[in-house]
């Protein structure tokens, strides 16, 4: 069935700028939401395996819920696209060219998924549009050189397509006028239950993944790509969150649960979501080496979300797809350069069903 796209506003940032909320929907089927304030999904509602639909992902009913002091202070970037960088990056510095680049810090001394004032808080150009199996929105933004003191100015577009058959694609393409570093993800925080009162707990996980990145204490890759066999971090069948999270591991102390980056095996159906209460199944598949796996372990009750809500300790999970957080300091990881004569370009697909 050909999806339905509308728009409407969402309200004004402080500095005036009027936000509007892009809705892409197959009645019955799906509908999905995202605005241009920080090129964010705000909303996914999709059916159980009765037919109910409900949303299931984290976010808030209007802009104000993204501009409150609790929320912004708790830096959970929900739904956010983010950038330069995803993740966290040794001593907020890198190397190019003979020189070093320092970033400002944004939390407790390090800088987080594009420092101070990232992608997540910039308002983007939109441009919707339809075509004749599907519709969707592109997202544009320039990011100035020198901008959280990174090199270059690039112009990255941010596109969320829904197609007819009801598969949601998140892709990004991005050009440099100078020798640069980039690393965008989606920080969309999955609870498929439709009840943010619940856990992700009970949801079973899969993901194409025999190696992992360890971490410092830091929450940062220690350079190991190590074995998942025998570690809680080895989802390789589908399997209960709630058993590998609460097992006694050195990993999953330093965060609290699963913060860590899987290294993929291949691209196509590479992770599933399932929650065996409402029958919701999400299947993934994406272009990127990795996927950052955050069980929303810092979540903690600190804000009001949807409906009046609190999102507690894992509320949710991301699925981050992305190159290795930290790359610019490890070269054997995939490199995250941009050179003036590439492009970058980037996808992540999503198909939602229920059994």
């Amino acid at each position: 069935m050909q999806p339905v796209l509308t728009s409407k506003k969402f309200g004004n940032t402080p500095k005036g700028d009027e936000i509007q909320l892009f809705t892409f929907s197959i009645p019955g089927q799906i509908e999905v939401s995202v605005m241009n304030y920080g090129a964010t999904w705000t909303h996914l509602l999709i059916p159980d395996r009765n037919g109910k639909l409900e949303d299931v992902v984290l976010g808030f009913d209007t802009l104000d819920g993204y501009l409150q002091k609790d929320y912004l202070e708790h830096y959970c970037y929900i739904g956010s696209t983010i950038g330069r960088i995803a993740g966290r990056i040794t001593d907020n510095r890198f190397h190019l060219e003979g020189k070093t680049y320092e970033l400002p810090a944004n939390l407790n001394g390090i800088h987080l998924h594009g420092g101070m004032e990232g992608w997540d808080k910039k308002v983007w150009e939109s441009e919707p549009f339809e075509t004749n199996n599907s519709v969707g929105v592109t997202f544009y933004y320039q990011s100035k050189a020198g901008e959280e003191n990174y090199p270059g100015t690039i112009d990255i577009w941010v596109t969320y397509t829904l197609d007819e058959t009801g598969r949601l694609e998140i892709s990004y393409k991005a050009s440099s006028d100078e020798k640069t570093i980039i690393n965008p993800t989606n920080h969309a925080y999955f609870n498929l239950t439709g009840d943010f009162s619940k856990t992700i707990e009970g949801h079973g996980f899969f993901v194409d993944a025999g190696k992992y990145l360890p971490m410092n204490q830091n929450s940062l890759p220690t350079g190991e790509i190590a074995s998942v066999g025998g570690t809680p971090f080895d989802f390789r069948n589908l399997k209960t969150i709630s058993e590998p999270i609460h097992r006694e591991h050195s990993q999953l102390e330093i965060a609290g649960g699963i913060d860590h980056c899987f290294v993929l095996n291949q691209p196509e159906d590479c992770a599933v979501l399932y929650d065996p209460e409402s029958g919701r199944k999400l299947k993934l598949s994406t272009t990127e080496p990795g996927i950052q796996v955050y069980t929303g372990n810092y979540l903690g009750n600190n804000f009001e979300g949807k409906n009046g809500l609190t999102y507690g300790k894992r509320t949710a999970i991301c699925l981050e797809t992305q190159h290795f957080p930290d790359s610019c300091n490890h070269p054997e990881f995939p490199s995250i350069l941009l050179m003036p004569e590439e492009i970058f370009q980037s996808r992540t697909q999503f198909v939602f069903s229920a059994e």
